[in-house]
């Protein structure tokens, strides 16, 4: 098996390393962190998609620490709006923290964090759902189940590869990552 697996982001190759997640199965892993040109193509190519689908007019990008949060940066300021992400940790900062609890096929059962305030300024507004790649779903899901208590419409979750077909939301994505076998 190749040690790595080659993706094309707007017209640059890339190498993802691949890496087993049990049993004989592998995935190539996006990390957008790793790479600044990586992270800045994928974001010009998830940006394209957003205004194919007239998507780009919205208050608030979120997205959830970590890696998606370095896409979602880059996101934000092509769409010119804010950025809300969820956090791994409550900050210092949090008055009022609120839990989104996940359950991910990649890192187990997980909390992330969001503090009340950030949630109250974003109510009634419009705002788009940015990951770097999206496996189940599972944390789309929890992080709805926050956003609809706080009346944040999310217009479209967005990724730049969609790595399964479990997923159950209707996303925007630039292209799949296939799940590896080895005999």
């Amino acid at each position: 098996m190749d040690k790595y697996y080659k993706i094309k982001l707007d017209g640059k190759e890339f190498s993802l390393p691949k890496a087993g997640i049990g049993g004989n199965k592998y995935v190539a892993v996006f990390d957008p962190y790793s790479d600044v040109n990586m992270n800045r193509a994928a974001a010009k190519d998830l940006y394209k998609k957003i205004v194919e689908n007239n998507l780009q007019n919205v208050d608030v990008i979120i997205s959830a620490e970590a890696k998606g949060a370095a896409l979602a940066q880059r996101v934000a300021d092509l769409c010119n709006t804010d950025l809300l992400v969820f956090r791994k940790k409550v900050k210092i900062n949090f008055e009022e923290p609120v839990i989104a609890h996940v359950k991910t096929f990649t890192s187990g059962t997980s909390q992330l964090f969001i503090d009340k305030k950030y949630l109250d300024k974003y109510n009634g507004k419009k705002a788009l759902f940015v990951d770097d790649v999206i496996s189940t779903g599972s944390t789309i899901l929890a992080i709805k189940e926050v956003l609809e208590k706080y009346n944040i419409n999310v217009l479209k979750y967005c990724c730049v590869f969609k790595e399964s077909d479990d997923v159950q939301q209707d996303l925007l994505y630039v292209d799949t990552l296939p799940i590896f076998e080895e005999n």
